[in-house]
């Protein structure tokens, strides 16, 4: 039973990173192709991507999940 509490509680943190991640990123997608008119799909996703990851290497997220990730345990 030990075992599928660990990769049930693994499954759930990751799933609930994913959510955060993805959540952000189409927010601040919305945001860049409102505000900036940016047409192309495949710029919008790199920019959107680079500056999500930008922002929460900034803020300290990507240390904080480091500290409490199961991918990273």
């Amino acid at each position: 039973m030990l075992i599928i509490y660990i990769n049930m509680d693994y499954w759930c943190r990751i799933i609930l990173e994913a959510s955060i991640v993805a959540i952000s990123i189409v927010a601040l997608g919305f945001i860049l192709q409102k505000s900036c008119k940016i047409e192309n799909p495949l710029i919008l996703l790199f920019v959107t991507g680079f500056l999500i990851h930008l922002i929460y290497d900034l803020v300290g997220f990507n240390k904080y999940y480091c500290k409490i990730c199961a991918g990273c345990k």
